[in-house]
């Protein structure tokens, strides 16, 4: 008998804690093996219990939830699912310190009132319970290992020089993020330089309610221009263009990018796939693409397709990755030209912008 899903609920609300409960254990593989009522006692319970999940309220007395986020990915990593009631006067900033923290997931609390079907948490869960998390330790990186070329220059040395628009061999760059990808694709575009001479496109995987936060968030460190895609959107360089949620975004001919609705692809909406496959067509050899941690298998198929077109192809490493499903597929499925530690890969595509191997 498989054992099940074990769970640590953490709200100061007991009316809150108790929905909680009764909406994931409607689902037989999941137990609650514990409850707290702010961020210290879920600091002490995660390291008592040891659960697969906990799920986190925001606003706690003694010790806010996303404090307790930052504690306990230090000492005890565990999946982490935050819930919040109100996402659109603080999204912005929970976005920000959530993903930082080492948050897997982010979810709107429905009213207190809609009763535990509507919760709908069960699935997501037990998503975040086969997550193998890292411990969040700032500044830390694990030297590069593995049979692939991957990148080992510090962080902290100066980023090398930009090449002339109209010079550089890469004309477009195109991302598939998703669990854990946030915080890479944060540090990815804040350390491009604003001359950096091809636009860059990105599906980020994110609960729909925390997408525009996600862009503002991007948005405060970087040098390029960052905003959500509309249908019709010039490619330029400079700029940064993220995937809305629930439309499919792709290139349907070059400098330009279609935003419409559709049908989920792998599972998907926006499907990642389908950005990078349409950019290997409109772009072929000068698009570089680029999948980083997630689970699953979104964007596989388009590295595929950038391979086999004559672009360049990045995936993230396993010792980096929150989850090495979507990068993992990729290797293993022979598409890869690279693989990167995600501290690495802003300065790997300024290396392929220059014609350099993205490796030295």
């Amino acid at each position: 008998m498989s054992r099940k899903c074990q769970v640590l609920v953490v709200d100061d609300s007991p009316l809150c804690r108790q929905l909680i409960i009764d909406a994931i254990t409607r689902d037989a593989d999941i137990e609650v093996v514990g409850e707290a009522e702010n961020g210290e006692q879920a600091i002490r319970k995660v390291a008592e219990l040891k659960p697969q999940v906990v799920t986190m309220d925001v606003d706690m007395p003694v010790l806010d939830g996303l404090s307790a986020c930052e504690r306990i990915m230090s000492e005890t990593p565990t999946p982490i699912l935050v819930l919040t009631a109100d996402p659109r006067n603080q999204a912005p900033e929970l976005t920000h310190r959530a993903l930082a923290a080492g948050a897997l997931a982010l979810q709107v609390k429905p009213a207190l009132d809609a009763g535990p079907e509507a919760w709908n948490l069960a699935r997501e869960v037990k998503l975040l319970s086969t997550v193998k998390v890292i411990r969040h330790l700032r500044g830390v990186k694990k030297p590069a290992t593995g049979g692939f070329a991957t990148a080992t220059a510090s962080s902290s040395q100066a980023l090398p020089e930009v090449a002339p628009v109209g010079a550089s061999p890469v004309g477009l760059v195109v991302v598939a993020s998703s669990t854990g990808g946030p915080q890479v694709v944060h540090k990815l575009v804040s350390e491009l330089p604003a001359d950096f001479p091809a636009p860059v496109v990105v599906v980020q995987h994110i609960n729909a309610a925390f997408a525009d936060s996600l862009v503002g968030w991007l948005g405060t460190s970087a040098k390029l221009k960052v905003r959500s895609a509309k249908d019709g959107d010039l490619l330029a360089p400079g700029t940064v263009l993220i995937a809305p949620s629930g439309f499919h975004v792709t290139i349907p001919s070059r400098g330009r990018v279609s935003v419409q609705p559709g049908e989920p692809r792998d599972g998907h909406l926006p499907s990642a796939t389908l950005l990078l496959e349409s950019a290997a067509k409109a772009y072929g050899k000068r698009v570089v693409g680029v999948i980083l941690t997630g689970m699953g298998i979104d964007g596989v198929d388009g590295m595929a397709a950038i391979r086999a077109a004559g672009g360049k192809t990045i995936a993230q490493s396993q010792e980096s990755c929150v989850v090495f499903g979507m990068p993992g597929a990729a290797i293993a499925k022979g598409v890869i030209d690279h693989v990167i530690h995600g501290d690495d890969v802003g300065r790997a595509l300024l290396k392929l912008s220059r014609g350099q191997d993205p490796t030295k």
